[in-house]
C-alpha cells in the first residue's frame, strides 16, 4: 500500500503521515507541499490513498485532484481542507474524491477518517450529512448494514469502485465484465437505494457507515 500527502502545512502533512504509519506500519508514505511535487509522485508511484489540500500555493486543489484521477482512478482521494461548506465537498465529491476531511477535525477525527479509508468506508463531514439526514425516517436510519439496501455481491463490488470515482468503463475493465453491465448494474444500485445519482449514492454510503469490499 501506498499513500500520498499533498499539504503545504508540515503539521498536517506530518500528522496524517503518523496515523497511517500507526495503523498500517506496512505502508509506503509519500509527503508532498505543492500540487506539482504531489502530481510528480502520483506520476511516479503507484499510489493507493492520496491525502490532498485544496488550497495549495502552486495550483487550485480541485486542478490536482481532476489530474490525479485522471492519471489513476483507482486511486482514492481523500480532500482535506479548511473550507468544509456543503457546495465545497459536493464539488470535490463530484470530481472523484471519496472522502474529505475538514481541518477543523481533531487528531482523533482524523485517525478515524484514516482507518474507516483502510475499512472500505466512507467519511463525510457533518455540514454535508446532516441537511439528507433529517430528510431520512429514524426507522430507517436504525437499520443494521446488512438489512439497508437488497444488493448482490456484484452490485456491492460495483459500488464500491462507483464510490472510488470511477467510469463505468473503469469499472468494467476492473471486473472484467463489458462497460453494458456495469450500467445495468449502476442503475439497479441507485434504484435500490433510492438515489438519482453518484454523488447522493456515495452520501448515503458515509451517512449509514455502510463497509464496502476493497480493491
Amino acid at each position: 500500500m501506498n499513500v500520498l500527502i499533498v499539504d503545504d502545512h508540515a503539521l498536517i502533512r506530518e500528522g496524517i503521515a503518523m496515523m497511517v504509519r500507526s495503523i498500517r506500519p506496512e505502508a509506503g508514505v509519500w509527503l508532498a507541499n505543492t500540487a506539482s511535487a504531489g502530481l510528480e509522485i502520483a506520476r511516479s508511484q503507484s499510489i493507493d490513498y492520496a491525502f490532498l489540500d485544496l488550497q495549495l500555493p502552486d495550483a487550485s486543489g480541485f486542478d490536482a485532484l481532476q489530474s490525479m484521477k485522471r492519471r489513476n482512478e483507482m486511486m482514492s482521494v481523500v480532500v482535506v481542507s479548511a473550507q468544509e461548506d456543503r457546495p465545497t465537498v459536493l464539488r470535490a465529491l463530484e470530481m472523484g474524491a471519496s472522502a474529505f476531511v475538514p481541518k477543523s477535525a481533531n487528531s482523533d477525527e482524523i485517525r478515524t477518517v484514516v482507518q474507516n479509508l483502510f475499512d472500505g468506508k466512507v467519511c463525510l463531514p457533518d455540514s454535508v450529512l446532516a441537511p439528507d439526514a433529517r430528510a431520512s425516517t429514524g426507522a430507517a436510519r436504525s437499520l443494521p448494514n446488512e438489512a439497508q439496501w437488497n444488493l448482490t455481491e456484484r452490485q456491492k463490488e460495483v459500488l464500491a469502485l462507483l464510490v472510488l470515482g470511477l467510469s463505468n468503463k473503469m469499472i468494467a475493465r476492473r471486473l472484467d465484465i463489458v462497460e453494458s453491465t456495469v450500467k445495468i448494474h449502476v442503475s439497479a444500485i441507485l434504484r435500490e437505494m433510492k438515489v438519482a445519482t453518484r454523488t447522493q449514492a456515495l452520501l448515503e454510503v458515509a451517512r449509514r457507515g455502510v463497509s464496502l469490499p476493497t480493491f
